[in-house]
């Protein structure tokens, strides 16, 4: 049965204090997400995934989510490794995305040996991602109505195995397993055609295409329904792996 936990250390600031204003600059994020029983077909009632939601307000001037979905015990790890190793030790803003890139490397690095099945996203004050994923889980960003989903850019992409053409339900993704199995970390900017990221468990992408899931909720502005209505067409579509997906929305 599958569950999804969400993990927020929030900054709470003193009472006495006045809150300051955001800084214009600061884009709002918002989120949802959502999972799917892929056995007993009940909400929210099954380990095999974890989806975890963090936010750290370091200062005025620097705020950080994280957010991934990843196999259980496994993205336990994950998180625990980025708890203390970038939100314990955060440098300044300058080289914020240095840090981040360079941590959910080694994280995700740590858990390689063992067949980890992850993908997760760091936003650092509505500007800038670092984005990570690994095996089946996968990262779908929306720009400007177009699906891109993060690769290594400098990788050449290789011949569909034969099994794709005879087997398309089976075999919908854009590369083979065998690269799906490689680590892929990028970094890059926040810009206006950025409309919202896709973060996604493999049972929702071995049924959708990486365009198909951006048309399904592209019209739908709150991210907590537009995930609910994902993982429900993954099902419907008689996905046989968890589904589990994270949605954040730049507004």
């Amino acid at each position: 049965m599958l569950k999804a936990f969400r993990f927020r250390r929030l900054v709470v600031e003193d009472g006495k204090r006045r809150k300051k204003k955001k800084p214009s600059w600061l884009t709002p994020v918002s989120h949802g997400y959502y999972t799917v029983d892929r056995l007993s077909n009940t909400d929210n009632s099954s380990n095999d995934d974890l989806v975890f939601i963090q936010r750290e307000q370091q200062s005025e001037e620097l705020e950080i989510w994280f957010f991934g979905v990843s196999k259980a015990e496994r993205g336990k790890e994950i998180v625990k490794y980025m708890q203390n190793h970038l939100f314990d030790k955060l440098p300044n803003e300058l080289g914020i995305m240095r840090k981040c890139k360079e941590t959910m490397r080694r994280a995700y690095v740590e858990e390689e040996r063992t067949g980890v099945s992850a993908a997760s996203v760091m936003v650092v004050n509505g500007e800038k991602l670092a984005m990570a994923s690994i095996g089946g889980h996968r990262v779908v960003v929306c720009r400007d109505g177009e699906a891109h989903q993060i690769r290594d850019k400098s990788r050449k992409s290789s011949t569909k195995h034969w099994s794709q053409f005879i087997f398309p339900v089976c075999n919908q993704e854009d590369e083979s397993d065998q690269r799906n199995l490689e680590l892929v970390v990028i970094t890059e900017k926040i810009n206006s055609d950025t409309e919202f990221i896709i973060i996604g468990s493999s049972g929702i992408w071995e049924v959708m295409k990486n365009q198909e899931a951006i048309n399904l909720i592209r019209h739908i502005e709150d991210p907590k329904e537009a995930a609910k209505c994902l993982a429900k067409e993954a099902l419907n579509r008689i996905s046989k792996n968890s589904i589990s997906c994270v949605v954040i929305r730049f507004d």
